[in-house]
């Protein structure tokens, strides 16, 4: 890396930034050791004409990833989140949401939607995964449990039941059942 002058590496920063090559300009700042703040301007720009183009994802990207303020942050990651709830990519914008710190009641909304989206497709170990990830209700993780034991029983797969029992702390009943039928097997 040769040496070159702050104002320099600041102009390619800006440059490459202008042209969307970020990991090109993430390297400058980083190779020399550049502060945020006097690379603001072009950060903001690229964030203004991403954002103007729908890439509201990128835009809080950018935002986060070089200070620009919470609000730019908020305003792009929460387009970003009403982009996936329409295209009902639930769990993704439930962890969209949360990785931006939107507000809680809009991640837990997603959260709700991507376990019921999940219970009406039979994805009943699914929706108890994202009931345990974004600690929703005991009693929505315990149904999603039951359903995925209950369809690993009636499928003769004792010990995949047996794990879903143990992993979501289903009722020892159903603990022992498993067990008895899983033993049974072997």
């Amino acid at each position: 890396m040769a040496e070159i002058a702050p104002a320099e590496a600041i102009r390619l920063f800006e440059e490459r930034m202008a042209q969307g090559r970020y990991r090109e300009a993430a390297k400058i700042r980083e190779d020399y050791s550049l502060s945020a703040e006097p690379l603001q301007d072009a950060v903001r720009r690229e964030y203004s004409r991403v954002l103007g183009i729908g890439e509201y994802s990128l835009a809080a990207e950018l935002a986060k990833e070089y200070g620009l303020s919470k609000k730019m942050v908020v305003e792009a990651a929460s387009r970003s989140f009403v982009r996936k709830v329409d295209g009902e990519q639930y769990k993704a914008a439930a962890e969209f949401a949360k990785k931006y710190d939107l507000p809680p009641e809009m991640v837990r909304e997603a959260a709700i939607r991507a376990y019921n989206k999940s219970m009406d497709f039979g994805l009943a170990k699914n929706a108890a995964d994202i009931a345990v990830d974004f600690e929703l209700p005991d009693d929505m993780r315990i149904a999603a449990a039951e359903k995925a034991f209950a369809a690993h029983m009636d499928s003769g797969l004792y010990n995949k039941a047996l794990k879903v029992a143990r992993e979501y702390g289903l009722s020892p009943d159903l603990l022992r059942e498993a067990e008895t039928k899983a033993k049974g097997r072997r």
